[in-house]
């Protein structure tokens, strides 16, 4: 499961290393939706969901509906906390950007189950030349009615620096 550095020399090495990794998954993890968590993510991220939802004062009901990126707020921070911490077979990485698509609505007082998998791991080359691997992590999300709510996409890239 743990998929840290991959730091082999040879690009067809690396190659075949990156390839092994992909479908790795994490063990999963069950969390409850609790309506003091959502309402800190509403504050932290003014994720409004009508009149007074950043009001800190305001904390939403049990059953009413979480903004939609809850489930998953940032996945490649989410999959390192499910035990599935992503490659980075080359000197720098950065975060690539994360996307969702929500299933079904989430709501305060659900229960949901995360796993996290490694779903493509792609070798290229920058423009000018250097060597970059894109790594897309996702993390699914289910809740207590075995209902998928969601996946959370996010790609990793990772690169040599340029020489001077």
């Amino acid at each position: 499961m743990a998929a840290a550095p991959v730091r082999a020399t040879e690009p067809a090495a690396l190659r075949r290393e990156l390839r092994a990794l992909v479908g790795t998954v994490s063990a999963p993890r069950t969390r409850p939706v609790l309506a003091s968590d959502v309402h800190r993510f509403r504050l932290a991220t003014a994720a409004g969901g009508g009149a007074g939802s950043t009001d800190p004062t305001v904390v939403p009901a049990v059953g009413s509906v979480v903004p939609p990126t809850f489930f998953c707020p940032d996945p490649l921070v989410a999959a390192e906390a499910l035990g599935l911490p992503r490659p980075r077979p080359l000197s720098r990485t950065i975060d690539g950007g994360s996307q969702w698509q929500v299933v079904r609505p989430v709501r305060v007082g659900d229960t949901l189950t995360l796993v996290a998998r490694i779903a493509a791991i792609t070798p290229r080359t920058t423009a000018d030349g250097r060597p970059m691997v894109l790594t897309v992590i996702e993390v699914l999300a289910w809740n207590q009615d075995g209902h998928q709510v969601g996946v959370a996409r996010g790609t990793s890239v990772s690169y040599e620096e340029r020489v001077s």
